[in-house]
């Protein structure tokens, strides 16, 4: 059933483009994957720990992040299509290695959510996949939300957001600064009333930090979501949210989203105002800021240079 529904999709999809058509398949089965867990109320067990110091303060793998994770696997190898897969859970690995085609890198934040999905909280829970070029181009993305069922998505085209429906994509429309504006989210040009998303759910290793570091430049905002991962540039993408601060955020998680922020138009930049370009180590951690116009954006990296200035000075 689930490969039907699965070539079913690709079918009817297909118009997006072949690489697009399968990432938004792949990005649909998760979606799919997490609420069968959910519904039979199992997921939320440890399955494996990680090993090393790569999120040594979060160890456990849970049977909805492996399961995802299994799920872009098999949909990958059965590609037949060579891929270096770039995993929170996996690592690197090689898929298809011998295959006589156009290497492509993968990138997965198979589920982000874990905590919240292990103790019942049905919020946040997110899936995500992106492919990569050899030249370490961006190619496509896609960020599934498992609660109102929607996917995200990037191409050569444009950004983009649909209603899941089975294997339908609904009420398809483009994510832009006319988009944007339609839904009644017009540019916010100061910090002073804008929003911030920055995620500050694990109080140690973000919230505090986040607070020490960068208190200045947070007290202007008027909103902030403490939410982050690949679903932050789409909260800008949208325009739910002026600026998405991700600060120290693992590789797949910047990766796996960024282009949708990109590809809709949003300003998107290192701390120092760099462009933010792919590099293949999943165990490196991130400094990005997107914003949904370049005078905020402008503003935010200034008041990050000044909160450095203060911590130097000090």
């Amino acid at each position: 059933m689930q490969d039907e529904i699965f070539a079913g999709r690709l079918k009817n999809w297909k118009s997006e483009g072949k690489l697009t058509a399968f990432n938004l398949a792949c990005v649909a089965e998760a979606l799919d994957t997490v609420k069968r867990l959910s519904d039979q109320n199992i997921g939320g067990e440890t399955v494996e720990k990680r090993l090393g110091e790569y999120k040594s303060w979060d160890p456990d793998i849970l049977k909805v992040d492996k399961d995802v994770e299994n799920g872009y696997w098999k949909r990958l190898e059965e590609s037949g299509t060579p891929f270096t897969f770039l995993s929170e859970e996996a690592g690197e690995v090689e898929i298809n290695p011998e295959a006589k085609a156009e290497k492509h890198f993968v990138v997965c934040d198979p589920f982000d959510g874990s905590y919240l999905f292990k103790h019942g909280i049905p919020a946040f829970w997110y899936s995500s996949l992106a492919l990569y070029n050899a030249d370490l181009k961006p190619v496509c993305c896609a960020v599934g939300d498992c609660f109102p069922r929607v996917i995200a998505f990037a191409n050569e085209q444009g950004a983009f957001i649909a209603e899941l429906d089975g294997d339908q994509l609904l009420h398809r429309v483009k994510l832009d600064k006319q988009y944007r504006e339609s839904m009644g989210r017009p540019d916010v040009t100061k910090m002073a009333g804008a929003s911030i998303e920055s995620y500050a759910m694990k109080p140690a290793k973000f919230l505090m930090p986040l607070v020490d570091e960068y208190r200045d430049l947070l007290k202007p905002f008027k909103f902030i979501n403490p939410n982050g991962g690949p679903y932050g540039f789409v909260d800008v993408a949208e325009g739910k949210i002026d600026c998405y601060f991700a600060r120290q955020q693992p590789f797949v998680d910047v990766f796996s989203g960024i282009y949708i922020a990109q590809q809709a138009g949003a300003v998107v930049t290192d701390f120092d105002g760099n462009d933010v370009e792919f590099v293949a180590e999943e165990q490196t951690v991130w400094d990005v800021v997107a914003t949904t116009n370049q005078t905020l954006h402008e503003q935010v990296l200034s008041a990050i240079a000044d909160c450095r200035r203060q911590k130097t000075d000090f």
